[in-house]
């Protein structure tokens, strides 16, 4: 009995620790490891469901848990265009939860000496921070990155690292840092023909803005080289090495060469809104410094047009005021030249709020992170003191049972005692009483006997009529009937 109860009692702390949402939280984390290849975004969104769940994950599961998140959204998974090297990358997708964890998990897995995942985890934390503008942080991620890239022999994380710290030093107008860079970039990439054609890209950029105008050229025709060597369809790098060559040729003079690059990304189907948007400014631009007025307001009316109903970026919203409010001065349209010029202003305006709202959302997402963090904590801790609750309940119900159950059986013990006492007393009571009734019938028949004797003849033999008699008394029992025999001849001996 007492193994049926225990054998009870830990099936129902089972379910009780059983009913806990931790199962099924591994269960999606180990589904989302599944799909982190071919589907990523369901990765990200499971991920997302089981940091909502109350359960408690330790120190390195949260850190693994950021870093599926990451690789599965920033991974390179055989797309000819890998997202950490893809600059419009973010317009298309949903921010990273996790993010405020990826800096933590890279310091995490570097004290681990897992340097493989801190490379990993400090590259895309990087790319995140330099999306919303955080460039110290976001240059420190990338020398993360790079260090233990080369401690992991990982020559792509580090190339890949290298390629950002130098695309920030460009916009930060260091071309001489930036070209350096990625000249390491460059070679990392070794066999990673888009990836080198896309750092070419930019380097030709920076020979550009430098004003060397043969080797911004030399990289340019490179970067489509290896395109063609890379036998993969990369129609939107194809189309930013043709707007480089556009620029190239317009600030060189060539204006033919620039319009007839331009007219091939217009020509291209799978031209973008802001790609569309970009190309008409940029022949705008190129029909302007040609004095050629009907064709540059040819081009310029239609990207006014267009403007409001196209999902442009505000950067490009903005260069196209400044080229606007240039035409109008040249056509002595001081009102709508000022008008554009107001619109420019406002637009970089909206442009300084806009980042100064991603630092404090970037702040706020941190913070909702951390309080996600302590409200799932919470739940956790109250689960697992219902749970003990409920433990101490159970087992102080086990002690009772048993206690009762103990004392259930010395009852029982006692009742049984008592009842053989009964038993006991009652075979005694009725040997009592009979031998009681015995020894009155024998006195009784003996006086009968006697009173026989008395009366009896001498010449009979009186002692075998009493023993007739006595033994009709006796029923024949022969013990009792000896016994009643030696008593008469002991009171009687003459007989």
């Amino acid at each position: 009995m007492k193994a049926r109860l225990f054998v009870i009692a830990i099936l129902l702390l089972l379910c009780v620790a059983c009913h806990t949402p931790t199962r099924e939280a591994r269960r999606m984390v180990k589904r989302a490891e599944q799909l982190a290849d071919t589907l990523p975004d369901s990765t990200v969104r499971l991920i997302d469901s089981v940091l909502h769940m109350p359960v408690y994950f330790s120190e390195r599961e949260r850190m693994d848990m950021a870093l599926l998140q990451a690789e599965a959204l920033f991974g390179d998974r055989g797309t000819d265009l890998s997202p950490i090297m893809d600059d419009d990358f973010f317009d298309d997708h949903a921010d990273l939860s996790t993010s405020p964890e990826l800096e933590r998990a890279a310091a995490y897995f570097a004290q681990k000496k897992q340097y493989a995942k801190a490379a990993h985890a400090a590259l895309y934390s990087g790319f995140v921070q330099q999306h919303y503008n955080e460039k110290e942080s976001a240059i420190r991620s990338f020398k993360e990155a790079e260090q233990y890239g080369k401690l992991a022999i990982d020559s792509l994380t580090m190339a890949q690292a290298e390629y950002w710290m130098g695309k920030m030093f460009l916009d930060d107008g260091m071309e001489q840092e930036a070209l350096t860079l990625l000249q390491t970039a460059h070679l990392g990439f070794g066999n990673r023909f888009v990836d080198k054609a896309l750092t070419q890209n930019i380097m030709s950029v920076c020979y550009l803005l430098q004003g060397d105008f043969d080797n911004a050229e030399t990289y340019l025709h490179q970067s489509l080289l290896d395109i063609e060597n890379s036998h993969s369809k990369t129609n939107k790098l194809n189309r930013k090495i043709w707007n480089n060559y556009a620029v190239l040729y317009r600030i060189q003079g060539k204006y033919n060469q620039a319009i007839d690059y331009l007219y091939r990304m217009l020509e291209d189907s799978g031209l973008d809104e802001n790609e569309i948007f970009m190309s008409s400014l940029n022949l705008g631009k190129v029909f302007f410094v040609m004095k050629e007025m009907d064709s540059a307001a040819k081009y310029y009316q239609h990207i006014e047009d267009i403007m409001p109903t196209l999902n442009v970026k505000k950067e490009t919203i903005a260069s196209a005021y400044s080229a606007l409010s240039r035409f109008a001065e040249s056509q002595n349209d001081v009102v709508i030249a000022l008008q554009y010029r107001e619109k420019h202003e406002k637009i970089l305006y909206d442009l300084m709020i806009q980042r100064q709202e991603q630092t404090i959302y970037r702040i706020q997402q941190q913070y909702d992170y951390e309080s996600l963090q302590n409200e799932m904590n919470k739940k956790i801790i109250q689960r697992h003191i219902t749970i003990l609750i409920i433990s101490i309940l159970l087992f102080i119900t086990i002690i009772i049972i048993l206690v009762l159950q103990n004392r259930h059986k010395q009852l029982l013990k006692s009742e049984e005692e008592m009842k053989q006492q009964l038993d006991n007393l009652k075979q005694d009571l009725l040997q009592t009483v009979k031998t009681s009734v015995l020894d009155h019938e024998i006195s009784s028949r003996l006086r009968l006997i006697l009173k026989v004797h008395d009366k009896t003849p001498q010449g009979n033999d009186p002692k075998k009529e009493w023993q007739s008699l006595v033994w009709q008394i006796m029923n024949g029992e022969q013990e009792a009937f000896e016994a009643a025999r030696s008593v008469l001849e002991t009171a009687y001996p003459k007989l």
